[in-house]
C-alpha cells in the first residue's frame, strides 16, 4: 500500500496530525526575557534539538499498536516527546521583521487578540474570566507553549531538567505548568465526569488511508470521516478546494488552543442524581440523564443507533449521524457530542478540530471533592474563528443553535455550555420512550487559562531560531 504524503512529514510537528498518546504530559507556558528576542531564539535553538515531528511519532504509535495487538499487551517501546508553539507576543518577540509578521497575521484577528480578549464571546465569564485565570491573560501572559509527553514519570522528569536548564541558560521564565496524567484502572482513557474521552476524531486526507470499500471514510475506522489536511495544517487543500489563507512561513503549521478546564465532580453528580428525579411520568437513572448530556455512555457506547449495525455498536462506535433523529430522541439536540459535532450538517467539516487533550489532577474520591482536577483540552486548526470559536459560541453555547428539526427539544451544551444572545438554556428532553423532562443545572465546568498559540513548520522554526527573516525564500 502507498505511505499517504503527510504520514512522512519531517516538516509537521507531532501531536497535529500524529497524537502524543501518552500516559504523562507537561504543559509549561513561558515567557522570554525582554532582550531583543535574543533568549527567545537561543531557547527555540535549544528546542529544535528535540522537537518531534510526525514522521517520527506516527512511526512509534503504529509500531506500538501493531506490538500490542500481536502480543495482547502493552510493549516496552518508549519515546519521549516535544512540541513548540508561539503565540502572537512571542512571535513578535523573536522574529527578525516583527512589523512584518504583524502585517502577514493582520486577518487572524483571534490569534492576534489572544484567547482573554475573546472570552466574552466564548462564555468565560465570572467563574471562567480572565482574571482568574492561572495563564494566559494580564501579567500572567505567555510567548511560548511546550507539550511534553513520555511513556513514565521518570522519563518525563528527566526531560522537563533538561529543558529547565535551558530556561536558565536564556533567561526564559515559566509563568505555569500543569501536569497531564492519564487515568488508571478502570477509568483509564476516561476524563473525570468518567465518560471515555478521544473517540471520535476525523480522519486527514493524505495523512490516513481510505478506506477503499467505504469512500469517504478512514481505513478501519468506520464513522471516522475524511477531512482535507488544510482544514489542520496550513499550505495544503481545504475542504474549500485550495489551502487556506495565510503566509508562506505558516505553511505545515497549525492553530493551537490549549485550555485548562476545571472538572466539579461532585456539582455533576448531584446535579445529574437531581436531575434526573424531576423527569416524567417517572423518573430516570442518573447514569441515563448522564448518558442524555454527553451523548454516550461512561463506557464510550453512543446512544444514537448505529447507521451500519455491524461495525456501529461496542464502546468505540463512531459509526452514526443524527440523520434519523431531528427530535432528539436518542441523542438529545443538548447532548455534549451532538452540539460540538452534528454530523450530517454537510458544512461541518469546515467546522472540525483535532482534538488533543489529558486529564491533570487526582482521580475523583468523595474525601478529594474539592482537589483541582480536570481536563487539559488541546486542539488545533487552520481557523480559530471557523473552528474552535465556532463550535464553541454558536453550537455549544447557543440556545438558538438546532443541530436537528426546528422546533425541537433544546437547550445549551450542558458540559462546557454557557448561555448566551437570550434563548432558555435549560435542557429540555424527550425521549423515544416518553420519557420527559427539562434540566437545569450549572455548567460544572469552568475555564481557569487559556492561551492561542501557533505551532510553526521545523524550517519557520529554524528561521526564528536563527534570525532568519521569515520571507527569505529557500
Amino acid at each position: 500500500m502507498p505511505v499517504p504524503p503527510l504520514r512522512r512529514s519531517k516538516e509537521i510537528q507531532g501531536n497535529i496530525l500524529a497524537a502524543f498518546n501518552k500516559d504523562y504530559m507537561a504543559f509549561r507556558y513561558v515567557c522570554f526575557p525582554d532582550d531583543g528576542g535574543v533568549g527567545g531564539r537561543g531557547w527555540l535553538s535549544v528546542m529544535l534539538n528535540t522537537v518531534a515531528v510526525t514522521a517520527a511519532v506516527e512511526d512509534f504509535n503504529e509500531e506500538f499498536s501493531l506490538s500490542r495487538r500481536a502480543y495482547g499487551q502493552d510493549p516496552s517501546l518508549t519515546a519521549t516527546w516535544v512540541g513548540v508553539s508561539l503565540t502572537f507576543p512571542g512571535l513578535l518577540e523573536v522574529a527578525r521583521e516583527p512589523d512584518k509578521v504583524r502585517q502577514d497575521l493582520a486577518s487572524f484577528t483571534s490569534f492576534v487578540k489572544g484567547p482573554a480578549e475573546m472570552a466574552e464571546q466564548l462564555g468565560d465569564e465570572g467563574p471562567s474570566g480572565p482574571e482568574r485565570w492561572l495563564f494566559g491573560s494580564g501579567h500572567t501572559g505567555v510567548h511560548a507553549v511546550l507539550i511534553v509527553a513520555a511513556d513514565s514519570e521518570e522519563a518525563l522528569n528527566d526531560k522537563l531538567e533538561n529543558i529547565a536548564a535551558a530556561d536558565s541558560a536564556h533567561g526564559v521564565t515559566v509563568v505555569h505548568q500543569d501536569d497531564g496524567r492519564t487515568l488508571t484502572g478502570d477509568l483509564r482513557g476516561h476524563e473525570h465526569f468518567g465518560y471515555r474521552d478521544g473517540i471520535s476524531q476525523p480522519g486527514v486526507r493524505d495523512f490516513h488511508r481510505e478506506d477503499r470499500d467505504n469512500p469517504g471514510f478512514r481505513e478501519n475506522r468506520p464513522g471516522a470521516d475524511m477531512v482535507e489536511p488544510g482544514e489542520f495544517v496550513f499550505g495544503h487543500k481545504s475542504e474549500s478546494g485550495q489551502p487556506p489563507e495565510g503566509p508562506k512561513w505558516m505553511d505545515n503549521g497549525s492553530l493551537q488552543v490549549v485550555r485548562r478546564l476545571r472538572q466539579d465532580v461532585q456539582g455533576w453528580n448531584d446535579a445529574v442524581v437531581r436531575e434526573a428525579d424531576k423527569f416524567t411520568p417517572r423518573p430516570i437513572s442518573p447514569e441515563m440523564l448522564g448518558a442524555c448530556l454527553v451523548g454516550r455512555k461512561k463506557d464510550g457506547t453512543p446512544l444514537a443507533p448505529a447507521d451500519n449495525p455491524l461495525t456501529g455498536v461496542g464502546s468505540s462506535a463512531n459509526d452514526f449521524t443524527y440523520a434519523n433523529d431531528g427530535e432528539g430522541k436518542f441523542t438529545p439536540c443538548a447532548a455534549h457530542i451532538r452540539r460540538s459535532h452534528p454530523r450530517h450538517f454537510v458544512s461541518s467539516q469546515k467546522h472540525r478540530i483535532m482534538r488533543r487533550g489529558i486529564p491533570y489532577g487526582p482521580a475523583y474520591t468523595p474525601q478529594s471533592a474539592d482537589a483541582d482536577r480536570g481536563l487539559m483540552f488541546v486542539c488545533y486548526g487552520t481557523s480559530l474563528e471557523r473552528q474552535f470559536e465556532f463550535v464553541q459560541r454558536d453550537w455549544s453555547n447557543s440556545p438558538k443553535f438546532l443541530p436537528g428539526t426546528p422546533g425541537a427539544p433544546n437547550g445549551i451544551d450542558k458540559v462546557t455550555g454557557l448561555a448566551q444572545w437570550g434563548g432558555d438554556p435549560d435542557a429540555h428532553i424527550v425521549l423515544a420512550d416518553g420519557q420527559e423532562g427539562t434540566v437545569s443545572m450549572d455548567r460544572f465546568v469552568q475555564t481557569t487559562g487559556a492561551v492561542y498559540a501557533f505551532t510553526p513548520s521545523i524550517s519557520t522554526l529554524r528561521r526564528l531560531a536563527a534570525n532568519k527573516p521569515l520571507h527569505e525564500k529557500d
